[in-house]
C-alpha cells in the first residue's frame, strides 16, 4: 500500500474518531444536564386509586376492581398510571413494600422501598412521580420507578424541595445538598439547609426557581444563593436572603438581603441599593421598592434611583398613584416620581382604553386614556371584567354596568365576582342561596337556588340537591352531552325524577330516581329515598342504594364513592356510613 494511501487512511481515521468524540460529548453533556423532564399526570391519566374501607387501605384499578386488598394502614401511589404501590402495615412501624397490582412483592432485596413526598403540592400527584428512594442498612439511594439504580446508597437522608420537583435535597453526615432526579448533582453537600426560593411563572411553572442557601456559624445562620442550575450568585454570608418572585425573569433575579438588620437590593451579584434601610417592600404593579430608614419613608425603581425623597410618614402605592403622606398631607406622585395636582388617590389601568379610579372620598369612576370620567353615577366599588364590562357595587348590592354607565345586570345581588381561570363570573343572592353564572357577554342565566358551584377542568358546574347545571369557560350554559360527547349514557330529568338514556337517546333507565351523577368511567351513581347505589353504563346494578352521603356531588368507581383526599386524586370508599 502506497504512503499516499496511508495518510488518505489515517486522515479518515481521525476524522471519524473526532466524530464519534463529538457524539460522545453531547451526549455525556445531555446526560449531565441540571434539567429535568417532568412527567406530567391529568386525572384522566390514573390507573390506579386508594380504597378506604373500615379505616384500612387497599388499592383499586380505574374499572373499579380491587387489586390490593384494604389491610393496611396507609398506602402511598406514586405514579397513578404504573402498578407500583408502597403499602404499610403498621403505621407505627417504619416497615414497608412495595407490591405490584398481581400481589407481588418488588425490591425484596432491600431494606425499605420509599416514595419521595412533594411537601408544597405542585401536582397532581403529591411524590415524585418517576424515582424512588431505597435503604440499604441505615442508608439511602435513589431508583427509578421500574427499579434500576440512579445512585448508591450512600446517604443519609433523600428528600424533596418544597416546589422544586424533581430536584431532591441530599444528606451526608449532618450536611446538605441537591441532585436532579437523574443523579446529577446541582449543589454541593455542604450547607446546614437548601430552601427555594418560590419563584413561578406561567410558562416554566417552578423550573427556574433557585435556591436559599443556610450555613451554620458561630454567629448564628447565614444565608446564600444559587440559581436553578447550582450556579453561586451569592455565598451564605447575610443574615436573610428573599428573591422578589412577582418579577418574572429567569434571567434577572432581585434578592432582598439582610446585614446586621439593615436591608439592600442585589440585581444578580450587583448590588443596586446599599444594606442602609430598616424594611424593603415589593410594589408589583410599578415596579418599584417602598424603602423606611427608621421612620421615614420613600421609593427606590430597580435601577437603584431614589425616585421620591425618603422624607414621608407614609407611602401607601394605589395602582399606578403614590400617595406620600407628611405631617397629615398628603401628596399624589405618578410611577415615575412626578408630583401630580389631582383629586384622585388612585388609578389602575385596566385594558388598552381604560382605567378605573377612586377620589378622595373613596368614590369609584372610570376614565379613557385622556383621563375623562365616564359615569356619573358614585360606587362604592368597580372591578373590570372584559371588553366594556364592569362590575359595580352600589349601596352593598353588585352587578354590570359598560363603561357609559348602562346598567347591564341590576344591581341586586349580594357578590358579584370573577372565576379564576374562566371569563365569566358568578352571581350569588344571598336571600335564596342562589348561584348563577354571568357570560362573557353579560348575560345572565336562571341559576340555581342552594347550590354549590365548582371549577372543572374545561368547565363549571353548579349543584344542588335535586339540580345541575353545566356551563362553558364562557359562562354559557350547556350540557353534559355537549361536553362529553364519547360518554355512552346521559341523566335525564322528566316530572321530577331522574334516569339515563344512551347516544341514540333510548331511554336504558327510566327517571325513577331522586337524583343521578353523571358518567365516571363506566359507572354512575343514583339515588332513591336519601341513599346512593351504583350502576353500570348497560343500566345493571352494581351497588344497591345503601349508601346515606352527605353531598350529591360525588362520582363511583365500582362500588365505591369518591371522597376529598385533598391530595389530588380522589381516593374511593366503601363503608356504608354517613
Amino acid at each position: 500500500m502506497s504512503l499516499k494511501k496511508n495518510k488518505k487512511g489515517l486522515v479518515f481515521l481521525i476524522i471519524i474518531l473526532l466524530i464519534v468524540g463529538i457524539i460522545a460529548f453531547i451526549n455525556i453533556r445531555k446526560g449531565n444536564s441540571s434539567n429535568v423532564k417532568l412527567e406530567t399526570i391529568k386525572a384522566e391519566d390514573a390507573e390506579y386509586y386508594l380504597l378506604l374501607k373500615d379505616n384500612k387501605y387497599g388499592v383499586i384499578n380505574k374499572a373499579g376492581q380491587v387489586v390490593v386488598n384494604p389491610e393496611y394502614d396507609e398506602i402511598k401511589i406514586p405514579n397513578p398510571t404504573k402498578d407500583v404501590f408502597i403499602c404499610v402495615p403498621d403505621a407505627n412501624s417504619d416497615v414497608s413494600k412495595a407490591l405490584d397490582s398481581k400481589g407481588n412483592e418488588l425490591w425484596s432485596e432491600f431494606n425499605s422501598v420509599d416514595t419521595i413526598s412533594i411537601k408544597a403540592i405542585t401536582s397532581l400527584v403529591p411524590y415524585e412521580k418517576s424515582v424512588l428512594k431505597y435503604k440499604q442498612g441505615s442508608l439511602y439511594g435513589l431508583m427509578d420507578i421500574n427499579g434500576d439504580k440512579i445512585t448508591d446508597a450512600i446517604y443519609e437522608d433523600i428528600s424533596n424541595i418544597d416546589y422544586k420537583e424533581g430536584y431532591l435535597k441530599i444528606k451526608k453526615e449532618g450536611l446538605y445538598g441537591t441532585i436532579n432526579i437523574k443523579g446529577k448533582e446541582i449543589l454541593k453537600i455542604e450547607y446546614d439547609n437548601i430552601l427555594s426560593d418560590g419563584y413561578y411563572d406561567q410558562e416554566t411553572k417552578y423550573s427556574n426557581a433557585g435556591f436559599i442557601l443556610r450555613t451554620k456559624t458561630d454567629d448564628g445562620y447565614r444565608f446564600g444563593y444559587a440559581k436553578a442550575d447550582g450556579k453561586i450568585i451569592l455565598e451564605p454570608i447575610y443574615n436573610e436572603v428573599n428573591r422578589i418572585t412577582e418579577i418574572e425573569s429567569s434571567k434577572d433575579i432581585y434578592l432582598i438581603t439582610s446585614q446586621n438588620g439593615r436591608y439592600g437590593l442585589i440585581k444578580n451579584k450587583k448590588k443596586i441599593i446599599e444594606n442602609d434601610y430598616t424594611e424593603i417592600g415589593f410594589d408589583k404593579t410599578n415596579k418599584l421598592l417602598i424603602v423606611q430608614k427608621n421612620n421615614s419613608y420613600g421609593v427606590y425603581d430597580l435601577n437603584g434611583k431614589n425616585i421620591i425623597p425618603i422624607d414621608y410618614d407614609s407611602i401607601a402605592i394605589a395602582g399606578e398613584y403614590i400617595n406620600g403622606t407628611k405631617e397629615e398631607q398628603t401628596v399624589i406622585f405618578d410611577a415615575k416620581g412626578n408630583n401630580i395636582d389631582t383629586d384622585i388617590v388612585s388609578k389602575e389601568k385596566v385594558s388598552d382604553q381604560y382605567s378605573i379610579v377612586i377620589d378622595k372620598d373613596n368614590n369609584y369612576n372610570i376614565i379613557d386614556n385622556n383621563g375623562n370620567k365616564l359615569l356619573n353615577e358614585k360606587y362604592s366599588y368597580i372591578e373590570f371584567f372584559n371588553n366594556d364590562l364592569f362590575i359595580a357595587t352600589k349601596n352593598s348590592n353588585a352587578g354590570v354596568i359598560n363603561v357609559n354607565g348602562k346598567i347591564i345586570i341590576p344591581l341586586e345581588y349580594s357578590t358579584m365576582k370573577k372565576i379564576t381561570g374562566t371569563n365569566c363570573l358568578e352571581a350569588t343572592m344571598v336571600e335564596t342561596n342562589k348561584i348563577a353564572i354571568v357570560s362573557s357577554e353579560g348575560k345572565i342565566g336562571d341559576g340555581v337556588e342552594n347550590g354549590i358551584s365548582s371549577l372543572e377542568e374545561n368547565y363549571i358546574k353548579v349543584i344542588s340537591e335535586n339540580d345541575v347545571k353545566y356551563y362553558t369557560l364562557d359562562g354559557k350554559e350547556t350540557s353534559y352531552r355537549e361536553l362529553f360527547a364519547n360518554n355512552e349514557i346521559y341523566a335525564i330529568k322528566q316530572n321530577g325524577k331522574w334516569g339515563f338514556k344512551d347516544k341514540s337517546d333510548k331511554v336504558i333507565v327510566e327517571c325513577k330516581y331522586d337524583f343521578v351523577t353523571e358518567q365516571n368511567g363506566r359507572f354512575v351513581g343514583v339515588k332513591l329515598d336519601g341513599k346512593w347505589g351504583v350502576l353500570d353504563t348497560k343500566g345493571n346494578t352494581v351497588k344497591e342504594p345503601s349508601y346515606t352521603l352527605s353531598w350529591n356531588d360525588v362520582s363511583f368507581l365500582g362500588e365505591y364513592y369518591a371522597i376529598d383526599s385533598n391530595v389530588g386524586l380522589s381516593i374511593y370508599c366503601g363503608d356504608v356510613r354517613e
